[in-house]
């Protein structure tokens, strides 16, 4: 499961042991949403 960094923005693939951005050292992350493209009906 992929998370995204809420201060850096960069995705981060595999958490370790410590729940912390590698990049930036933050501790904020958030699932990364699927890109699903959604049809949307105007009637």
């Amino acid at each position: 499961m992929a998370y995204v960094c809420a201060h850096c923005g960069k995705k981060i693939k595999q958490l370790d042991q410590f729940v912390r951005c590698s990049y930036c050292g933050s501790r904020v992350l958030v699932k990364a949403r699927p890109n699903l493209s959604r049809e949307i009906s105007t009637d």
